[in-house]
């Protein structure tokens, strides 16, 4: 069975797959009829709040089948999904799960980003409190025997898409611009380092605090290194690639204002998962014209179609119709299951013996967006990438397939060339 998930997507690989999932004896000690609270660190207000929403909405659909499936079993064992917001902000998400581990809790998904996963990995990995993350990349934390679980690959794959991407479409000097985190930096990195061994050269390198919302001094460098480098390699192989998450919509509206030539260019603007399927980036009323305007093509992990995707997929969009269920939201549900599957097999919500059994369990699951394999240091097996890019439509402005990079050969097969 073959169908679209994910707004405007035009083509999807479609697999099928049947998994049957097998309580352990372990689990029995569990079936007492108690209540086994799982954290969240989900963003909810701050520059993830577009996924942050999402993720809710798919956790709950994932704590509803776990609790279906137990009742099924006769195992008299609850599960229950407690969400905090810690606003993308480092301080809270270390409160946050200081307040969890008050309450007993050892199994918390999240945080979204890198910077607060890094930040609150130290007081995780002392208290024996595993994070299962569905979206922190940097490969700075690709650690083995840590507390930090990633549902992702890290950005060293991330950063061979985005590169073969930029050079696919004849780019040879890039100006990249960053957040200054171990997100943004991390896949700048692995970008750069890739780029220039497919013979293009990194020409600018423009760094910008997490905090900013005035990018006039980011915008004109841009403007500046631009028009240096178009001087040097022609306006047509000079492009920007911008590794950000919300507040690109902020960027690129200040930059139709004060530098409205910058969204003229002969080559789109470039982006990475960090924007890509961002609902708030591609509003009407704010961002949406300018963003559809130099197109921003952008990676994300390949969500793996399967009968257990559609499923889910047309119970999350009774739950919140029109809105797209990129690959991070998928993975919030995903990452539910394992933590229940995780704790069942354990026998145990102690984190030390979840984090002992976790990457077994992973070995033996296929969700929603595929095969769930780890690698030593607890970060998804990698795999290839989807590039999408927003298009208008119909007076909105929406997010479509614009092709697929395969991580195997480092090839893209275009659907819509950017």
């Amino acid at each position: 069975m073959t169908t679209t998930v994910g707004a405007g997507a035009t083509a999807t690989v479609t697999t099928t797959a049947t998994v049957t999932r097998t309580a352990t004896a372990a689990a029995a000690g569990l079936c007492n009829g108690q209540t086994v609270k799982v954290g969240a660190l989900f963003d909810l207000s701050g520059e993830l709040s577009n996924l942050g929403s999402r993720s809710s909405v798919a956790g709950q659909i994932a704590i509803e089948d776990v609790n279906d499936y137990l009742q099924t079993a006769g195992c008299d064992l609850t599960f229950q999904l407690v969400i905090s917001d810690y606003a993308l902000n480092n301080d809270r998400a270390l409160s946050e799960l200081q307040a969890f581990a008050a309450q007993g809790i050892d199994v918390v998904l999240g945080p979204f980003n890198s910077g607060s996963a890094q930040f609150i990995l130290s007081y995780a990995n002392e208290n024996h409190i595993v994070l299962l993350s569905p979206s922190s990349t940097s490969p700075a934390l690709a650690i083995e025997d840590d507390y930090l679980f990633r549902t992702v690959p890290n950005d060293a794959a991330q950063g061979l898409g985005v590169a073969r991407m930029l050079a696919d479409r004849g780019v040879e000097g890039v100006i990249l611009v960053n957040r200054q985190d171990t997100y943004g930096d991390g896949l700048a990195d692995a970008t750069t380092a890739r780029f220039e061994e497919l013979g293009g050269k990194v020409v600018s390198r423009i760094r910008y605090d997490t905090a900013t919302t005035d990018f006039t001094s980011i915008l004109t460098q841009m403007d500046r290194d631009w028009q240096t480098a178009s001087a040097q390699y022609g306006a047509d192989k000079v492009a920007f690639e911008v590794i950000a998450f919300q507040e690109f919509g902020t960027m690129i509206t200040q930059a139709a204002t004060s530098f409205p030539d910058l969204l003229n260019t002969p080559q789109p603007w470039f982006g990475s998962d960090g924007t890509s399927l961002n609902g708030v980036i591609v509003d009407a009323s704010t961002s949406g014209p300018y963003v559809a305007q130099v197109q921003l093509p952008s990676t994300l992990f390949v969500v793996a179609n399967n009968s257990k995707t559609l499923d889910f997929y047309g119970r999350y969009t009774a739950e919140l119709p029109g809105q797209a269920c990129e690959f991070y939201c998928h993975e919030s549900y995903n990452d539910v299951w394992l933590a229940a599957l995780s704790i069942l097999s354990a026998g145990s919500t102690d984190g030390a013996a979840v984090q002992k059994i976790l990457p077994l369990v992973a070995a033996t699951y296929y969700g929603t967006t595929g095969w769930e394999g780890l690698e030593p240091s607890g970060d998804r097996i990698p795999g290839s990438y989807q590039i999408w890019m927003v298009a208008p439509s119909g007076g909105q402005y929406t997010w479509i397939l614009a092709g697929t990079w395969d991580f195997n050969t480092d090839t893209i097969t275009w659907v819509q060339e950017p």
